[in-house]
């Protein structure tokens, strides 16, 4: 099953990343949108996965996460990944307290790395709201244009393991592991 660790938002959360998703919208000519409920920080994206990994990873995360206080964030300003005409991924940029996202993500790559998968080489904390985008007018400006939009009082209360599949050409997000932060 393929697989990723996260940090998911509450709808309210969504809602918001959606009303920002939409003017980024109305400015291009094309793009892969995510799906309002596909909003998430990820931590570490693992792919294809067994569920006896998943289970061990599970159990390992649960006794290096507990303790570890819930982070404060907030949303602001547009970044991008593979800029050119057709722009790759465009995302929103985290801001609050990064060090304590990097510190988890940093055990979640150790722990991780004892089941054979890859360490992150640069980690940086983002939420992809599309991919694939071709805009009517420059990036620079569609930042300008968006460069007030903040999202605030995000707290990131749990960490999760979470399943992607496509059904009926949507891509759906489940829950398989919770791990509540304190």
């Amino acid at each position: 099953m393929r697989t990723f660790i996260t940090f998911d938002f509450d709808r309210e959360t969504k809602e918001k990343i959606y009303r920002i998703q939409s003017k980024i919208k109305e400015g291009s000519i094309k793009g892969r949108f995510k799906y309002i409920d596909n909003f998430h920080l990820t931590i570490k994206f693992l792919g294809e996965t067994d569920e006896t990994k998943i289970g061990l990873i599970y159990q390992d995360l649960l006794r290096k996460l507990k303790g570890k206080p819930k982070i404060s964030i907030y949303l602001k300003g547009l970044g991008s990944f593979g800029k050119g005409e057709v722009i790759k991924t465009i995302y929103l940029k985290c801001h609050g307290e990064l060090d304590k996202v990097y510190e988890i993500a940093k055990e979640v790559d150790k722990i991780i790395s004892n089941y054979g998968f890859k360490m992150e080489n640069s980690f940086t904390p983002h939420v992809t709201i599309a991919q694939e985008v071709l805009l009517k007018d420059s990036f620079e400006e569609l930042q300008i244009s968006l460069e007030d939009e903040k999202i605030d009082n995000i707290i990131l209360d749990k960490v999760i393991i979470m399943k992607s599949e496509q059904k009926n050409g949507k891509r759906i997000y489940t829950p398989l592991y919770i791990l509540p932060l304190e």
